[in-house]
This record gives C-alpha cells, structure tokens and sequence, in this order.
C-alpha cells in the first residue's frame, strides 16, 4: 500500500516537471511585466538620434561658411552711391597766378622792347619763347584734370581739347599765310600760336578749377 501511495507521488511529480519544461519562451515572455517593456521603450526613445544631431550641426556650420550676399549687394551699392563726379579741382587761384607770372616774365625778356618796336627777328624770337612758356603750362594744367577729374567729364573735356587744337591750328596757318613769303610770315604764326594757347590756360582754369 505504501509503495504504490510512493509510486503516485513520484508519477504526478513528473507529469508537474514534463509540463513546465514544454511551457513556450514566448509564454514567458508574455508574461513580463508591462511597466518593464514601458520602461525600456522609454529608454529607447530617449537616447538622441546621433546621425540627426551631426546633421544639424554640419548644416550650421555651413550656414556660418556661407558668406552674406546680401550683406555684400548692400556694401557695394553704398559704395557706388558714394561715389562722387568731380567736375572741378582745386587751384584755381593758384593757376591763374601762375599764368599771370609767366606773362610778366616774358615782358621782362631783354628783346621785348625791341619785339614791341616791331623788330621782326625780336618779334619772332619773342613771340616763339611765349608761346612755348604757355603751351607748357597749358599742358600742365591738362595732366593735373586728366588725374582728378571724373573719367565721364574728362572724356568729354578730351575731345574739347581735340577740337581746340585742330582750331588753334587753322587759325596760326591761316595767319600765316597771309604773309606767306614775307618776313613777317612766322611772326603772324607765332602770335596766333601764342595768343590762342595762352587764352585757352585761362579757360581752362575758369571752367575746371575751383579755389
């Protein structure tokens, strides 16, 4: 009697082992805790996207590389309206000096009084030295606007110079050949050179210089 009571026992302690061993992972697994997978999912969702972060902070950087071309238009439009056109330059009254002197200086020449006589050899020397004295200042005044002034107004000061010379020059020959064959022929040449080129120093001066 004892031995079969033993024997159940055992048999009914076996079948209890055979069924826990079968029982599935999945089972298992089905019976965790909820609040545990909450926490990990918590945990998963928490942790910063890496590859998101770099992406941000590439695009930043690049931001910050990138030079501010509106910045740019706006500096260089200033720019250009700050420019100025400058249709005058300073030293009128240091210029119309200095052609006065040279006048004087010519009238001070030991053969003026003799070219004033009408000494025809006085007269050409005379006449000769006064139109190289202001045709050297005329072509000093000319440097000093084709340095200063604004390109639009020299442009069109240049071609008025042009014209003037190719008047200038007309004007001295058709002088000239008044007396052509005469000993006054290069004097006539030389007095038109000399009062053309010297009145052309003051109108320069007058229009293009300011004090």
């Amino acid at each position: 009697m004892n031995k079969r009571l033993v024997v159940s026992a055992l048999s009914a302690m076996l079948l209890m082992g055979m069924s826990a061993c079968s029982q599935s992972p999945d089972e298992d697994a089905a019976e965790q805790p909820e609040s545990d997978a909450i926490s990990a999912s918590t945990e998963d969702s928490s942790k910063p996207d890496d590859s998101s972060a770099e992406s941000t902070t590439s695009s930043d950087e690049n931001e910050e590389d990138q030079p501010n071309e509106s910045s740019s238009e706006n500096s260089s439009t200033e720019s250009s309206d700050q420019e100025v056109t400058v249709t005058k330059v300073e030293g009128k009254q240091a210029y119309a000096e200095k052609l006065d002197n040279i006048q004087k200086e010519l009238d001070a020449l030991p053969y003026k009084k003799d070219s004033d006589k009408g000494v025809t050899n006085a007269m050409k020397n005379y006449y000769g030295v006064a139109y190289e004295k202001y045709d050297g200042a005329l072509n000093e005044i000319y440097a000093l606007l084709k340095k200063e002034l604004s390109p639009e107004v020299m442009a069109e000061l240049k071609a008025e110079q042009l014209e003037w010379i190719k008047e200038k020059e007309e004007k001295a020959e058709k002088e000239r050949l008044k007396y052509e064959g005469g000993t006054f022929e290069y004097v006539a040449w030389y007095i038109s050179l000399y009062e053309s080129t010297k009145d052309r120093c003051y109108e320069l001066v007058e229009e293009y210089m300011r004090d």
